[in-house]
């Protein structure tokens, strides 16, 4: 019996009446949702005494002046609706597993939400009187007499009732955090120290859970009532407490702070599970893989001259419109650490992703207004459709350089995939440029 109901029949239509229900409600409930316009409330009861959250809900909904209100308590959502209104005492409970039974002697019209008006007639019409009389029927002979409208209300006299009345709870990612008030921290050391050993706390919760985090985010309340926070990234997902520590303390080797630390706490901003692959007993080099990329991942967490930076060109072809250099001034990672309210949020976007060298495809056209279309292509391994296709986008050029002249097309895969492709006109040959992601 997880999904408690409370209804009435005079629901209070001011909002403040209803948010002020709703938060001492949440005393009783970790999660509510208020439909006013239907009269009811639904609190989440999983883990609790669904009775108990029913008959508290009952006393608040009367005390904050609801008139008669009812509850109900059962395993689907529609029990707990049906019990809460038809119900006579302060809180009606229908047994485990005892749904479709409850519902059975109860007329059609107290499914919610009620049929429509044209179903009422042909109901009657075969001989459905109650809940009962629908719900032996089978779902081909509903779907053939009444079509969908109708199939829905037969689940719903069954008891099988799915509707997610909340949403998926957000699972937390690990975190910990250290606070005081005798002392304050000025030395670094003191300050890497107890940042270690946060990130043993959060490492272990990381490996019990088989995953690895992409990246941390270091937060330090100051003395003076400031908040700093640093975001802290590695190569690849690791949960290795080591390879954390060592990039944490590159990160924090060029901080320093306007006021001496009286907090410090360390959140994980991102996760990805850790894949076990498994191994080819005739690939040499299995055996070394995964010491490479360990090493390669410890090069780049050291934000060295390794690192490469992309800047971008004026260059009218999308893939000479970025050179690489290395990171030898600390662009790729800020020496200085903006105050809070410096801080920027970013919105996700979608970013292309360029091959270094156009992939040469093979494209099946359709023509329109004269120009041919890619309408599907093929890659050297499968076959592609695209459900649109926009352009022509010409380009050319050549003065200095190797002539071009090209008509790009941005193509959407039935797979939502976008891609970036484009008609050579000199050779009249189509290739793949790119993708967004």
């Amino acid at each position: 019996m997880s999904f408690v109901c409370l209804s009435s029949p005079a629901w209070p239509t001011d909002a403040a009446r209803s948010t002020e229900l709703a938060r001492h409600a949440l005393l009783l409930a970790p999660r509510i949702r208020l439909e006013p316009v239907r009269g009811v409330m639904w609190a989440d009861a999983r883990g609790l005494d669904p009775i108990v959250v029913a008959a508290g809900l009952g006393v608040l909904a009367a005390a904050l002046g609801v008139d008669q209100p009812r509850a109900g308590v059962a395993e689907t959502p529609i029990g707990a609706l049906v019990a809460a209104r038809t119900g006579s005492l302060p809180v009606t409970v229908v047994p485990p597993g005892t749904d479709r039974a409850f519902l059975a002697p109860l007329d059609v019209a107290h499914l919610d939400p009620p049929p429509l008006r044209y179903l009422y007639p042909l109901l009657a019409g075969i001989g459905i009187e109650n809940c009962g009389d629908l719900a032996r029927l089978d779902a081909q002979s509903v779907e053939v007499r009444f079509g969908t409208e109708g199939v829905r209300i037969w689940r719903l006299a069954r008891g099988d009732d799915h509707r997610p009345i909340f949403g998926p709870r957000l699972r937390e990612l690990p975190s910990a955090e250290l606070e005081w008030v005798e002392y304050e921290l000025a030395d670094q050391e003191q300050v890497t120290f107890i940042v270690n050993s946060l990130l043993a706390t959060v490492t272990d919760q990381l490996s019990r859970r088989r995953e690895g985090a992409h990246g941390m985010v270091l937060e330090f309340g100051l003395a003076d009532r400031n908040r700093v926070e640093l975001p802290v990234r590695t190569s690849h997902p690791t949960s290795d407490r080591r390879t954390w520590l060592r990039v944490i303390r590159v990160a924090l080797e060029p901080v320093t702070f306007s006021a001496p630390v009286m907090k410090i706490g360390l959140r994980v901003d991102a996760v990805a599970p850790l894949a076990d692959r498994q191994g080819d007993l005739f690939d040499r080099g299995f055996s070394t893989e995964r010491a490479a990329e360990t090493a390669l991942a410890h090069l780049l967490d050291k934000q060295t001259d390794a690192i490469a930076v992309a800047e971008p060109t004026l260059h009218p072809l999308p893939e000479r419109r970025i050179n690489w250099r290395a990171d030898a001034d600390g662009r790729f990672f800020p020496r200085s650490l903006p105050g809070a309210d410096a801080a920027e949020a970013r919105t996700p976007r979608l970013g292309i992703q360029l091959f270094p060298i156009p992939r040469s495809i093979d494209v099946w056209s359709v023509t329109r207004r004269g120009v041919p279309v890619p309408d599907r292509y093929y890659d050297g391994t499968r076959n592609y459709a695209l459900s649109a296709s926009l352009g022509p986008d010409r380009i050319s050029g050549g003065f200095g350089e190797p002539a071009y002249d090209r008509e790009y097309f941005q193509g959407v895969r039935p797979d939502g995939v976008m891609v970036l492709l484009f008609r050579d006109r000199l050779a009249d040959a189509w290739f793949l440029a790119g993708w967004w992601d």
